[in-house]
């Protein structure tokens, strides 16, 4: 009981950390050493304590974003796509962030990120903390998106090991 309670907490702490550090703190990677690992009477409930954990934490970027939301710079150089691919995925990246101003068609923006990581969920947080995106409609898409991304991978990785 004890060991189960630390997963479900390291899971909502790992959620919370990879939400503010993802370029250190890879939630995918830890939903696959999850799925390898943990049982499957305790896999969906800690994947949803990691969702939470992801929402608190994209929660805490987008009100920081939303405090100080004048400094945000709109543009930034960026080096040129690689390969044909490379600048698809760019081009649908930037249709979907073009939408992150409207209040509910961005939320069709927020769902996309959670779910496939295009565009990047932390630029589309910190671009929805500066836009009119309601708050409370960002963390549910947050919320969906990413737990169902992390329930595909750890079941996937479940039923393979």
């Amino acid at each position: 009981m004890g060991g189960d309670l630390a997963l479900i907490g390291a899971a909502f702490a790992f959620g919370v950390g990879s939400a503010l550090l993802p370029v250190l703190l890879n939630a995918e990677l830890y939903v696959i050493g999850m799925g390898a690992f943990v049982p499957k009477s305790l896999l969906a409930l800690a994947i949803l304590s990691l969702g939470v954990g992801t929402v608190i934490g994209k929660a805490i970027v987008f009100e920081l974003v939303r405090r100080g939301s004048s400094k945000v710079r709109k543009t930034v150089d960026r080096k040129p796509p690689r390969n044909s691919f490379t600048a698809f995925m760019r081009r649908v990246g930037d249709r979907l962030l073009k939408l992150i101003d409207r209040p509910y068609l961005g939320a069709a923006t927020v769902l996309a990120s959670s779910l496939t990581g295009v565009p990047p969920l932390a630029v589309v947080t910190i671009l929805a903390g500066a836009s009119r995106q309601p708050r409370s409609l960002f963390l549910l898409m947050v919320f969906i998106g990413r737990t169902s991304q992390f329930l595909a991978l750890a079941f996937i990785v479940h039923g393979v090991t």
